[in-house]
């Protein structure tokens, strides 16, 4: 695929040409580069640069050149087909590794993927934590303000508890003070009774009736 693309562009973008051939009249647009490969003279015409262009022609010139000198029995035209091919070859080999470094750089595209995806997945992670942190300190903050309310209920029972306690030590004082007086009243209540028993049998024996018993004594 690639060799076809890259034939293409060269078809397409330049045209080898000689020199008294009559094809130069409808492409005096493009760059006319003059160069000469293995002894004949050419126009190279297209849209890169002549240093570029003539670059290539050096390059088909020296294995040309190099192939000739191996034997001296070749035609130009067997050197031309073992030039090609040997060309064809550096193409097809180049193409190999580039085909296996593009494998390998989709392998390490990939591999280089892997590290994003796990960022990606803890990222989610993270703010699943974050959502819970923030539904947890929601509760936090909803258990804060309950336990300031019981813990004002809990202080104003403490101060009811300590009014309830003071009122409670007076009446116990009151209380108290009633049993004294009670108990003085008791005592004071005894002793007027003792008082009253005391005198009571002396109010209660009229003196005619002693004088009779005095009567009944001396007669008997």
């Amino acid at each position: 695929m690639f060799y076809k693309e890259y034939i293409t562009d060269i078809v397409k973008n330049v045209y080898l040409i000689n020199c008294n051939s009559k094809e130069l009249k409808y492409m005096e647009n493009r760059k006319r580069i003059s160069v000469k490969i293995f002894g004949n003279e050419y126009v190279m015409l297209g849209n890169d640069s002549e240093e570029y262009v003539k670059g290539l022609a050096e390059k088909v010139d020296s294995i040309m050149k190099e192939i000739a000198r191996s034997n001296s029995k070749y035609s130009p035209t067997m050197v031309a087909v073992l030039t090609a091919l040997n060309l064809s070859d550096v193409l097809y080999k180049t193409q190999q590794e580039l085909s296996e470094t593009a494998d390998k750089l989709e392998a390490l595209q990939t591999e280089m993927q892997r590290p994003f995806e796990e960022v990606s997945m803890l990222t989610q992670e993270l703010e699943a934590i974050k959502e819970q942190y923030s539904k947890m300190q929601g509760d936090y903050t909803r258990t804060q303000i309950e336990f300031g309310k019981i813990n004002r209920e809990w202080v104003k029972a403490q101060d009811e508890m300590k009014d309830i306690k003071c009122e409670l030590d007076v009446s116990k004082e009151t209380i108290t003070d009633l049993q004294n007086k009670l108990f003085d009243n008791q005592i004071e209540l005894l002793k007027a009774k003792k008082e009253l028993d005391e005198l009571r049998p002396k109010k209660n024996i009229p003196q005619h009736t002693n004088n009779q018993n005095n009567k009944k004594n001396k007669n008997s």
